[in-house]
């Protein structure tokens, strides 16, 4: 007699994968590694040029402009090395060794030692830079289709990595310096920049798959779609290189104007220099980024939308703020006295305010505040913006266009106008710079209201 047997139900099939892919903390780690050893770096660089090389601030200033221009041009030249010939996993391995030996030379107080290193860093740093954020990108398309609020919080978690590990890097590069001296303290961005290779290498099989050479034409904007593109965003972006400008001078001018003008900053347990100070706006990244969120999303649940280039208006005209905070402190300093030293050999012309004449440092922790959220209303909402408008077959390219007016700004007027820095009293020269970005801002406003730059749909909200 037969028996029947009910046919066992289909297996479900496996839940799809919900938390973050193993990849994503190699990436995490190599990238917070690796913004140690830049903004570790760089926060002595041009304090290393004036005095220890000898070159003065004004052509410090200007070195300090051209290195960090060429930081910003080579993500170019980083984008289509990994688009067409190599992959991004391999470009940013391959521009890791060159970036390692260019952090170990710089600290060799030779001139031509010093140059081929900056030369490296740039090239290291710039080639590295739209690569890695792009892998992490498709790795999440490819090993979580479709969920895109795990990508959004990843690219979170990527920003935090970035603002920490600078701002480790600018605290502990500094007082390595203050306490064992250049090369010394040099040798610890490049052992992170070793740690942050070997935390991305060891993480290979865990990121998308790169087919280098299948690109979609169709996927491809032309030269003539490019350059009208270009034509069509120019009022936008153009005025941004001030900003830019103005933001950049962290790293020079207000470096010099805070060790010379100002006492060090005695938080009570540990004294903070011009040059530590600089992870201040790594600090006021990470802790103002959610509340800048909340404000705009409660004046929206208000009813109030402020769109993209009236936030990025708002910025322009806090970043003159911050130039104008640093102009009235220096108008409360005494002037400076200049004085010439014998430095290895070397003359080198220095400042000197003494004690009773300088002023407290706290006045540039409110600039760098101010600064912080002028920064988070151009810098990101700038980008946002740029993507909104832009074509699908060109999202890539406007990262890079992006990326090439911090190139402008710090080329095109910070080389130029850092030389200036010596020759005016800080009051003057900073007053300058507040002024220009008023200007900046007017422009990049009045081309918004006339233009209204919007997204290609016609549901896309105008300017």
């Amino acid at each position: 007699m037969a028996t029947d047997v009910a046919a066992a139900p289909p297996a479900a099939p496996p839940a799809a994968p919900t938390g973050h892919p193993i990849g994503f903390w190699f990436i995490f780690w190599g990238e917070f590694a690796e913004r140690c050893s830049y903004y570790g770096m760089r926060a002595i660089l041009a304090t290393y040029m004036a005095k220890e090389l000898g070159y003065g601030e004004a052509n410090a200033g200007t070195y300090m402009s051209f290195f960090i221009a060429a930081c910003y041009f080579l993500p170019l030249v980083g984008g289509y090395v990994a688009d067409n010939f190599f992959g991004k996993y391999w470009t940013i391995v391959g521009f890791s060794l060159p970036y390692i030996l260019g952090q170990f030379l710089v600290g060799f107080p030779d001139t031509t030692t010093f140059v081929i290193a900056l030369g490296l860093l740039a090239m290291g740093s710039g080639v590295i830079k739209p690569n890695i954020s792009t892998l992490m990108g498709i790795t999440y398309d490819q090993q979580r289709p479709g969920n895109e609020q795990l990508r959004n919080a990843a690219f979170s978690w990527f920003y935090v990595a970035v603002n920490i590990g600078a701002l480790l890097g600018q605290l502990g590069v500094p007082y390595a310096k203050d306490h064992y001296g250049y090369r010394a303290a040099f040798l610890v961005p490049a052992v992170f920049m070793a740690v942050a290779l070997t935390a991305f290498a060891l993480g290979k099989r865990h990121y998308a798959v790169e087919n280098v050479r299948q690109r979609s034409a169709a996927a491809t904007a032309t030269a003539a779609e490019k350059l009208q593109f270009v034509l069509r965003v120019s009022g936008l972006f153009v005025p941004v290189m001030m900003f830019w400008a103005a933001f950049d001078q962290t790293a020079s001018t207000w470096v010099f104007f805070g060790t010379t003008y100002m006492h060090p900053l005695d938080l009570g347990v540990f004294t903070v220099s011009a040059e530590q100070l600089q992870f201040a706006n790594a600090f006021f990244i990470v802790t103002l980024t959610p509340v800048v969120r909340l404000a705009f999303s409660r004046l929206a649940a208000g009813g109030v939308n402020v769109s993209p280039t009236r936030k990025m208006f708002v910025g322009f005209l806090l970043t003159a703020a911050a130039s104008g905070i640093l102009a009235f402190a220096g108008s409360m300093a005494a002037p400076a006295v200049e004085q010439t030293v014998l430095k290895d050999g070397k003359e080198v012309v220095e400042r000197v305010v003494d004690g009773a004449g300088k002023v407290t440092m706290w006045w540039m922790v409110l600039a760098y505040f101010v600064l912080t959220v002028g920064e988070l209303l151009i810098s990101v909402t700038g980008l946002e913006l740029a993507f909104v408008i832009a074509p699908p077959a060109m999202k890539g390219f406007v990262t890079a266009l992006w990326l090439l007016m911090v190139w402008g700004g710090n080329l095109l007027i910070n080389a130029p106008i850092t030389r200036l820095y010596p020759t005016m009293p800080p009051a003057n020269y900073f007053g300058m710079l507040a002024g220009a970005t008023v200007v900046a801002g007017l422009i990049f406003l009045a081309y918004a209201v006339v233009v209204k730059p919007t997204a290609p749909s016609p549901a896309a909200a105008p300017a």
